[in-house]
């Protein structure tokens, strides 16, 4: 089994920790990542297409064509799975949509015809959870998480067909299969505000704030996420919320890759956590998870 990988922007140019978490949750699964030369950005779903849809569509079939020959894409990341998955689902749809992105693609001596299957991480992870269970080692007893699953993971749904948007499962099924309780809160489907950091800073942090608000009351003791912004979001935000607020926040971010690879026995120095701003060392300690 083996998929082209396309990384995006965010993970390597700051946080490529993740990225290495991921790549050994792979390899440990037998999974080959292949590495493209020549991806560019995918362009962000939030930026370029808001503003010009064709040259949204223009960039992401340049990268899907460097794959035209291989048999899928797969990232880490929720924003250019949602803009793969949709230049996929705009060309195929109309065909006048497919001849002006060929057309473009022609002057670079490129084609693409909309055919590379596009996954996002977590999917692949699900398809292949019996694999996941074979290489556990140590089961996660006493991680109580809360899944913020985000936007692009599940929408726009008619493209992404994946998992259920309003009521999804699978991130909930992979963190119980590594051994860890899935701990349902309020507002669990609810935007982390991400998107609207940079037009309302103030807005994006309420609503931060109020998903952890929520974490907290639930009960939970780390937080999973799937997508960078998310984990930005989280992962960033919680001193500056309790600058503001004189609220206490100090709940653990992972990347679901993450928890994956301490569950398949990895170190937390293999994994980069001395880079996260919220030190995962106490919680560590406060369940008696040896690592």
């Amino acid at each position: 089994m083996a998929y082209d990988l396309f990384l995006g922007c965010v993970i390597p140019a700051r946080l490529p920790y993740l990225e290495v978490s991921s790549r050994k949750v792979f390899e440990k699964l037998g999974i080959k990542l292949r590495d493209v030369d020549g991806f560019s950005c995918c362009p962000d779903p939030t930026g370029i297409e808001l503003i010009d849809h064709e040259t949204w569509l223009a960039l992401g079939a340049r990268n899907l064509s460097l794959c035209n020959n291989n048999g899928g894409v797969i990232s880490f990341c929720s924003g250019c799975v949602e803009t793969l998955k949709g230049v996929n689902y705009f060309i195929n749809k109309d065909i006048n949509a497919k001849q002006k992105v060929n057309k473009y693609l022609k002057k670079i001596g490129k084609t693409y015809e909309g055919k590379t299957e596009v996954k996002h991480f977590a999917q692949v992870l699900y398809e292949n959870l019996e694999k996941v269970k074979e290489n556990i080692e140590k089961p996660l007893e006493g991680f109580k998480v809360a899944i913020h699953y985000g936007c692009h993971y599940l929408r726009p749904s008619e493209f992404i067909k994946w998992d259920d948007p309003f009521e999804p499962v699978t991130l909930d099924e992979i963190v119980k299969t590594m051994g860890a309780e899935s701990i349902e809160y309020e507002l669990k489907m609810e935007c982390c505000g991400n998107p609207l950091d940079k037009s309302d800073r103030d807005l994006s942090l309420q609503m931060i704030d109020n998903k952890l608000k929520a974490i907290y009351e639930a009960g939970a003791n780390c937080v999973v996420v799937v997508c960078p912004a998310c984990y930005q979001q989280f992962e960033f935000n919680q001193r500056e919320l309790n600058k503001r607020n004189n609220s206490e926040y100090n709940i653990p971010i992972f990347y679901l890759s993450e928890l994956m690879a301490l569950s398949f026995g990895f170190k937390p120095e293999e994994l980069g956590f001395n880079f996260h701003r919220i030190k995962p060392k106490e919680l560590f300690e406060s369940i008696g998870f040896n690592v």
